[in-house]
């Protein structure tokens, strides 16, 4: 089986966009909550909410926020792969008829 390197260029862009999207989905999220949380009368719904967030990460890192992000991002990275195979198959059907 002959890939051409177009497709291969393709594949690892689009896992490496769809790899760091959540992740910098939830930091900027984070960030953004922290942010929120130098304003007075907000700090307790920013500490809240960035609990809950570590808390919802923690779940797919067996304890660890950090692994739990990567864990996430990895699967995105696999669907986003998955997606590009299914596109560049359908492309090359076409093609050919």
């Amino acid at each position: 089986m002959n890939l051409p390197p177009v497709y291969l260029r393709s594949l690892f862009l689009t896992s490496l966009v769809s790899f760091l999207t959540p992740l910098l989905l939830v930091g900027s999220a984070i960030a953004g909550l922290i942010v929120m949380g130098l304003i007075p009368g907000l700090d307790g719904f920013s500490q809240w909410s960035s609990g809950s967030i570590l808390s919802f990460l923690q779940t797919f890192g067996s304890g660890k926020a950090l692994e739990g992000s990567l864990v996430i991002g990895g699967a995105c990275g696999m669907v986003g792969a998955l997606f590009n195979t299914y596109i560049f198959y359908r492309y090359s059907s076409f093609r050919r008829d």
